[in-house]
């Protein structure tokens, strides 16, 4: 069987229980592997491939430059795709073989020898509130568009809803009948449906959006946030308009994605008091373990904050000592 005709067989499986945008991920990746494996190693049978073409591909792709295989972004010339991104591409081609194992397409599995490679532990930077006014003082409400995109950056930080579940919202999944118990439907990974709240604030703005500013081309359209357009907005759409604000209003040192304010609706919600175990269900995670990658800028915040306090050099008194440093300080050989 062709590797080719293979990886469409598994992509037709994905797509019972996976989103459309998880599907397009595998899609992608397994297309860049298909065609480095022909063009690199003129290998283009499933039952050829062996753990050392696997190895190959994995030392190809560390030397591959940012964003090289992102058609939505320009090529970064100074630097290479992150360990997190080969990683991906090792979690794909293992779900992909592990797959043709299981179908019987294959009898000897080349992933079972293939090593994960190492990812350092990162923290994800938040935004701070300060960062987030800027943001919201970038957009223009007296402007369709631009209360639109107040009411998204609104939405995303109130919710900590992922952007496809942000694109994917109805009209008919959003209820605003009582604006102290407002909360919105989404259709999460796995296509599992869950509840999230809105906080009164952001109903209002949502209520305001859809019976002033929510402009479709089509009346029978559904679909909650549309473009200029009058159509869908995309998650390409999203990610263009967040680029936009994060030029308008200076935003430097954090990355400015949907993400990022899914991971600042964690951080806060544990600032504020929140549970653990309640962020898990409200994030729509599979697992509490998957919570806990969201708490790493959350700890970190929390040790910077306290260090001062706890400091052997502030025990030590010496702004008291020295009266602020006025003290005269003795020459050498006096």
């Amino acid at each position: 069987m062709k590797l080719t005709d293979a990886v469409k067989g598994y992509l037709l499986s994905r797509k019972m229980n996976c989103s459309d945008k998880t599907v397009e991920w595998y899609r992608q990746k397994l297309a860049h592997f298909c065609m480095v494996l022909q063009q690199e190693y003129e290998v283009t049978m499933l039952d050829e491939v062996t753990v050392t073409h696997l190895r190959l591909f994995v030392e190809l792709m560390k030397g591959t430059k940012a964003n090289a295989n992102n058609p939505n972004k320009p090529t970064k010339d100074d630097t290479t795709v992150s360990d997190l991104t080969v990683k991906g591409y090792v979690q794909v081609i293992k779900g992909f073989f592990n797959w043709c194992v299981k179908e019987e397409l294959i009898t000897k599995n080349p992933v079972l020898k293939l090593e994960n490679p190492k990812v350092g532990k990162y923290v994800i930077k938040t935004f701070s509130s300060d960062q987030v006014r800027m943001m919201l003082e970038a957009c223009n409400t007296h402007t369709m568009i631009g209360f639109r995109d107040y009411t998204i950056i609104l939405l995303l930080l109130d919710t900590g809803i992922r952007v496809s579940e942000l694109c994917g919202l109805t009209l008919d999944r959003v209820y605003l009948e009582v604006m102290n118990d407002a909360f919105i439907k989404v259709l999460g990974k796995g296509r599992k449906e869950r509840e999230v709240g809105v906080s009164s604030d952001v109903a209002q703005y949502l209520w305001k959006y859809i019976h002033q500013h929510r402009h479709a081309k089509d009346d029978k359209n559904q679909t909650l946030f549309i473009n200029l357009f009058g159509e869908n907005l995309t998650i390409y759409g999203v990610e263009q308009m967040l680029e936009e604000v994060e030029k308008r209003a200076g935003i430097t040192g954090v990355r400015v994605s949907p993400h990022t304010f899914r991971h600042t609706f964690a951080r806060m919600f544990l600032e504020n008091g929140g549970e653990v175990y309640k962020l898990s269900l409200i994030l729509g995670h599979s697992s509490v373990l998957v919570t806990e990658n969201y708490l790493k800028d959350f700890v970190s915040r929390e040790a910077r904050q306290g260090q001062s306090k706890h400091s052997p050099v502030s025990s030590l008194n010496l702004g008291k000592q020295n009266n602020g440093f006025k003290k005269k300080v003795q020459k050498w050989g006096d």
